[in-house]
């Protein structure tokens, strides 16, 4: 545990001064949207890693609601950029009261495993959805389910999955995709209303 937090301490610096540097290099600098587009991506994967290594570091911040819906299109636009396969997102606007680093560690190993079993030219489809209160997100692949091959990274992964989701309040389930492979769905609480006129909360 303290090499990781030595870890953390050391990449946090360089994370920041990566995002910093992105953020000069804007689309005022750089007229070509490609490419601005493509920094701006740089720039925020270098502030989730600074948000990680500060979670790792339980480094005090102000904790304020997090669009799920905006971090799930972020992610899935950092997986094109690596994968060969189709990535389809159906999301509705949905708000959570988690550090946003933990919600893109959930995001980053549900997408990779996906990806990596949907396998080149595959299916990846994301849903968002509201169900009683409760945000739903769904990551189905046209894999081959849970085969061998996915064994080791897969698995730690979903152990990551598990963990984080856990600690969160939340649940997780899997079950077979109708595109043919796994389907992870995990479940989180949504933020209660803040009550009027300062009456306690029901």
């Amino acid at each position: 545990m303290r090499l990781l937090r030595e870890l953390c301490h050391d990449l946090i610096e360089s994370a920041a001064s990566i995002k910093l540097l992105a953020h000069a290099a804007g689309p005022d600098a750089v007229p070509i949207p490609l490419v601005a587009h493509r920094l701006a991506l740089i720039a925020t994967e270098a502030g989730r890693i600074a948000d990680i290594c500060g979670q790792v570091l339980n480094r005090p911040g102000r904790l304020e609601p997090v669009r799920l819906d905006v971090l799930v299109a972020e992610a899935a636009d950092r997986a094109r950029l690596q994968y060969a396969g189709t990535i389809e997102v159906v999301s509705d606007p949905v708000t959570l009261n988690i550090h946003p680093a933990v919600v893109v560690r959930i995001l980053n190993n549900l997408l990779t495993n996906a990806c990596r079993a949907a396998g080149r030219g595959g299916q990846v489809r994301v849903l968002v959805v509201l169900d009683a209160g409760r945000a739903t997100l769904s990551v189905a692949d046209s894999g081959d389910g849970l085969g061998r091959e996915r064994a080791g990274r897969t698995t730690l992964g979903l152990e990551i999955i598990g963990s984080l989701v856990l600690g969160c309040g939340g649940t997780v389930q899997m079950g077979v995709s109708d595109l043919g492979g796994l389907c992870v769905t995990i479940t989180l609480q949504r933020p209660r209303p803040a009550p009027e006129n300062g009456g306690p909360r029901r």
